[in-house]
């Protein structure tokens, strides 16, 4: 251990930037000051893996290269290209600040953190990421893994994701931060709790900051930030119908607050498999179709937070020659080749669910 404790902060620095330049890890995002590639990737990562993310950033990219592309392009199809990573609030987001900047600020980001809060999306992270990765303003961004890290470092107790927890480890950033290139201890922060700073099982032996951390000198790493207690998880039972002719599938817009606008198979939830399937059918009604079997085609199952869906998928059928699931507005309902599920905004639970019944290859064939 240290000779003195706590250590000073240059002490703390020094090591932790040291192991960045030896350990930072080649991402598809690092080493460009361009504030509209680090706006995207930041916005990707929240509540997204690094290797869902990584996947992702060049092929949003290359369909939306800079600010003006994205702001003129259609919420369709800005949806489309974010197909996959979820939450997509974050994508219609993106779409909605590229357009006040292109319309308030000339197309140039603002360079400092209050104005940056003002856009659409930019909650105090987001701003402070930006302002210091993109532009070197020397403010403080703490996200989940940089506050773990810090939390643990300094023993930092209260909360997590508290008000009075957040400030503090704001004020712990901002001293670890240099004068200079302060984006590079952000990102230092951030990879030690991406590779050494786990959650779970955290790999203190690794860490360059071993000597100096105040939990791990407690004992106590795995219980810094203090976190409040998940909710329950929920099993939820859900009945989609699958109506297909001439090689194509018949989908839906939904309409509603969670995944507004994106299309789905005709689906219903319920308490059991046996009431979703039940609910279906009524729903089916709404479209012209019925259920041709009691008996699913296909099965799979999905997670979205505490929700664990299970899917039992029902082959359909036209309730009549004269009612053929083509009578909605264009706009609600809509026939898909497999090729249109890359032109359209389809979530994550239809792809499943195509897959599952073989309208859309598995992943890696």
């Amino acid at each position: 251990m240290s000779r003195s404790f706590p250590p000073p902060n240059n002490l703390i620095r020094r090591k932790l930037l040291s192991w960045y330049r030896r350990q930072k890890r080649a991402l598809p995002w690092r080493g460009s000051s361009d504030p509209y590639r680090i706006w995207v990737s930041e916005v990707m990562l929240q509540q997204t893996t690094v290797a869902a993310v990584r996947k992702r950033y060049h092929r949003f990219l290359q369909r939306f290269p800079n600010l003006g592309s994205l702001a003129r392009a259609r919420e369709d199809a800005v949806l489309a290209a974010w197909s996959g990573l979820g939450y997509y609030r974050r994508a219609r987001n993106l779409r909605r600040a590229a357009r006040v900047i292109l319309s308030r600020h000339g197309g140039q980001f603002p360079r400092d953190c209050e104005t940056l809060e003002t856009l659409p999306g930019f909650g105090p992270y987001t701003a402070a990421a930006v302002a210091s990765l993109a532009f070197g303003e020397r403010v403080p961004a703490a996200d989940a893994n940089v506050t773990r890290v810090v939390s643990r470092l300094f023993a930092v107790g209260g909360r997590a994701a508290t008000r009075a927890h957040r400030e503090r480890i704001l004020a712990r950033v901002h001293r670890l931060l240099p004068r200079n290139d302060p984006g590079d201890a952000i990102a230092a922060l951030m990879d030690l709790g991406q590779t050494i700073c786990l959650p779970r099982h955290p790999q203190c032996l690794r860490c360059p900051l071993r000597r100096e951390c105040a939990a791990l000198r407690r004992g106590r790493s795995d219980r810094y930030p203090a976190r409040a207690r998940p909710p329950r998880t929920v099993t939820v039972h859900l009945a989609a119908a699958f109506a297909g002719s001439a090689g194509r599938a018949f989908l839906v817009r939904r309409r509603a607050s969670f995944l507004d606008g994106l299309w789905e198979f005709p689906s219903a939830e319920g308490k059991t498999a046996r009431r979703a399937r039940e609910n279906l059918s009524t729903t089916l009604r709404l479209y012209g179709l019925r259920l041709s079997s009691p008996s699913p085609a296909g099965r799979t199952r999905h997670a979205v937070v505490h929700r664990r869906i299970r899917v039992s998928i029902f082959p359909a059928v036209a309730s009549s020659p004269a009612a053929a699931a083509t009578s909605l507005p264009a706009p609600s309902s809509r026939w898909f080749r497999p090729s249109d599920f890359d032109r359209a905004p389809v979530p994550t639970l239809t792809r499943k669910i195509a897959r599952a019944v073989g309208f859309l290859p598995l992943p890696g064939l």
